[in-house]
């Protein structure tokens, strides 16, 4: 069995190509039509049209009977097949359109297109996995209207929120810029004082990547579901929990689908604990505490093996340019939150991380088949 998808126009064509019998047999495809040319004409190879939509009204039965396998019809017709023998299923969606001239010519091209497309990357198994790992963080589905970020386009800002009311934290929210370089993060104050229910709140203005700050130092996989139940994208696990805490905590992040930083706040020998653990975290977090900021001038770094390196604790604006070669993951709570302009302090910090994906890159545009 070979595979296919095209979404053009108005049309979203999924193409299956190889020996169907089976799947007739069974009953799998229900509703089906041989697409034909006329009637008492259909096109080889036999072709089977099967509609994703229940045909409800007389104009969608009009159209899918008429222009719509016409066209899927007329694209089998035009290719060229090296194997007789093959059989190809179509399925579509019929699309919820006003029965006019024009819209029956528009919907034939969009079909036509789509199906024939649909079937050239079926015969030659398109996308490749290259072509999959390396849009799996750039593709932004049209329905959805957000990526799934895993971390995967560094270097990040992650912005701790810690203030003190809900009304701050809406001015905060409201103002802050889009972009994939964004991260926000409830911090363990935030948390401790509003619940969990903070990041639905957040959730309501961002929907990016959000971290909770638990700083689980116990019950590692019971904290890391609460915060998956409140849609967090990752939770932060002390590095001064027990061990067996902490790879639970990992353990479930990666269960649940969710990112896990490993806070070495006040770790004594932090590479000997991450090269201890048996599963590692997939974030790193050298941390300075704010109470001992004014102890310390110089900031502890180490790198490791295969998780990304994140840096938190008084980072100021002037060290911004270093930090952001240095590590994926740059924290900064009170240099935004507390700062007159917060948006612009972020759009200064935003704009020497790179571009955002959409600015260099249409939708659609590299799609070479």
């Amino acid at each position: 069995m070979k595979f296919g998808e095209a979404s053009l126009g108005l049309a979203k064509v999924n193409v299956c190509i190889g020996d169907v019998d089976d799947i007739i047999a069974k009953g799998m495809l229900k509703g089906y039509i041989l697409a034909n040319l006329r009637p008492n004409l259909i096109v080889k190879p036999e072709t089977l049209v099967v509609p994703i939509d229940n045909l409800d009204d007389d104009v969608k039965k009009e159209l899918y009977y008429g222009v719509v396998q016409y066209a899927v019809a007329k694209a089998v017709a035009d290719l060229e097949f090296n194997d007789k023998n093959i059989k190809i299923v179509v399925t579509l969606n019929i699309p919820d359109v006003s029965l006019t001239f024009s819209n029956k010519r528009k919907i034939f091209q969009h079909y036509y297109a789509s199906t024939k497309l649909a079937i050239k990357r079926a015969l030659f198994s398109y996308p490749n996995i290259e072509k999959v790992k390396k849009e799996k963080f750039r593709a932004l589905h049209p329905l959805v209207g957000f990526r799934d970020d895993r971390l995967e386009n560094p270097p990040y800002l992650q912005i701790a929120l810690d203030v003190p009311s809900i009304e701050n934290l809406e001015i905060i929210l409201q103002t802050l810029p889009k972009s994939d370089h964004l991260i926000l993060e409830a911090g363990t104050p935030l948390i401790k004082r509003f619940g969990l229910e903070i990041l639905d709140e957040i959730r309501k203005y961002f929907d990016g990547f959000l971290v909770a700050d638990l700083k689980t130092l116990d019950t590692g996989r019971v904290e890391v579901r609460l915060a998956f139940e409140h849609s967090a994208n990752a939770v932060v696990i002390s590095g001064l929990a027990p061990k067996q805490t902490i790879i639970k905590g990992i353990d479930e992040c990666q269960k649940c689908g969710l990112i896990s930083y490993l806070d070495m706040m006040n770790v004594p020998n932090p590479i000997e604990l991450y090269n201890s653990l048996p599963i590692k975290p997939d974030v790193v977090l050298i941390h300075r505490g704010i109470d001992e900021e004014k102890e310390k001038n110089e900031r502890e770094f180490f790198k490791v093996s295969t998780s990304k390196l994140a840096v938190a604790g008084g980072v100021r604006l002037e060290e911004i340019d270093k930090l952001i070669k240095l590590y994926d993951i740059v924290i900064i709570g009170r240099a935004i939150t507390k700062s007159r302009e917060p948006s612009r302090v972020v759009r200064y910090i935003l704009n020497k991380m790179g571009y955002d994906i959409d600015t260099y890159r249409l939708y659609y545009d590299e799609d070479e088949m």
